[in-house]
């Protein structure tokens, strides 16, 4: 009995220094920074997006460039908002959130294709509803052609973002990811104009190699607050160095890579007015938004561009909190 209890006790011991030194790994490697001098800081805007939120959406974009003075700023082409009815393109309101951008010296990231940021990622106009599958991927590769072309002469456009997660089959309500689609319409692309390319995947749900190895530049979601029915709140305590290294597995060099999508909004899976603003605050105030740029930073990634703006406006002026908006004239200071 006694010599079970004494090797009990050593198994317990050395036990308890394994789990010691698991912990004091972690914490080293949480804290370990890879960040750059240069790195820059974004953000995205959609239109549809503050319409929803039922705000002035050009009174938003407005203040965001304006107020939080970004330089740098994501923007989309929804197929069904430049092509709303089959060969009648509207450009009227996007033309004017670029012109709005050059004016103020910002520099633009455009996301062409038929998926494009927010639900339900594919924004299919509803004239393609009925038609066979072969036409649509013809008539997406004439949209595209016509959105290059478009905006090709703006120079501040420093790249192209070729559809948007393409190959994540987990999100949206989108057809199969295609990988020799996405390479022909990134070849297109390519046809038209010879400013980057960047692909995206997500940061958490994917292995990137192909999505990495598809376009000239890679981009990546991050989000560390996420929310589901069976286990409500799960905060991702991944160490930076674990995108850091993912980055190099995909044959990329983490100084290159971009940060897409940064969580800078509550995860509300039923949309945001759903979700009561008390609730908002566990995946999402001031002190989080700082730490999720600061943790970014961390990752030794090139920038990255925040999704939440037109959230913070909303906080700003329908809820009277200042909070997320105050911080982000910080941030962008």
């Amino acid at each position: 009995m006694r010599k079970a209890a004494k090797h009990a006790l050593r198994l317990g011991i050395v036990l308890i220094i394994l789990f010691v030194l698991i912990i004091s790994a972690w914490v080293v490697l949480f804290f370990q920074s890879f960040e750059q001098d240069d790195f820059k800081l974004g953000v995205d805007f959609s239109r549809a997006y503050a319409e929803y939120l039922g705000l002035d959406w050009q009174e938003t974009y407005t203040a965001i460039l304006d107020d939080l003075k970004v330089k740098e700023i994501r923007l989309s082409a929804p197929w069904a908002q430049v092509e709303p009815i089959k060969d009648h393109w509207v450009f009227t309101d996007l033309d004017w959130q670029v012109e709005e951008a050059v004016k103020r010296g910002v520099s633009i990231v455009m996301v062409v294709g038929r998926r494009t940021p927010h639900w339900p990622e594919c924004h299919d106009p509803a004239w393609v509803a009925d038609l066979p599958e072969e036409i649509v991927v013809d008539r997406q590769f004439l949209m595209v052609e016509k959105v290059v072309e478009h905006y090709k002469d703006v120079d501040h456009i420093k790249m192209w973002q070729v559809e948007n997660e393409p190959l994540l089959d987990l999100f949206g309500v989108c057809p199969p990811a295609d990988i020799n689609l996405l390479r022909k319409e990134v070849s297109l692309v390519k046809t038209l104009d010879k400013r980057p390319i960047m692909i995206t995947d997500s940061g958490e749900l994917s292995f990137w190699v192909a999505a990495a190895n598809t376009g000239d530049v890679f981009g990546t979601t991050l989000y560390r607050v996420i929310y589901n029915p069976w286990f409500g709140y799960s905060y991702y305590n991944l160490p930076p160095i674990f995108y850091n290294l993912k980055a190099r597995w995909a044959g990329q060099n983490p100084k290159d890579v971009i940060i897409s999508e940064l969580q800078a909004e509550p995860w509300a899976p039923e949309g945001l007015l759903e979700v009561p603003l008390s609730e908002q605050k566990y995946s999402m105030d001031g002190k989080r938004l700082v730490g999720h740029v600061n943790y970014a930073k961390r990752t030794g990634f090139a920038g990255a561009y925040l999704w939440g703006a037109e959230w913070w406006y909303w906080l700003k002026q329908e809820q009277g909190v200042d909070e997320l908006w105050d911080e982000a004239i910080k941030l962008f200071k």
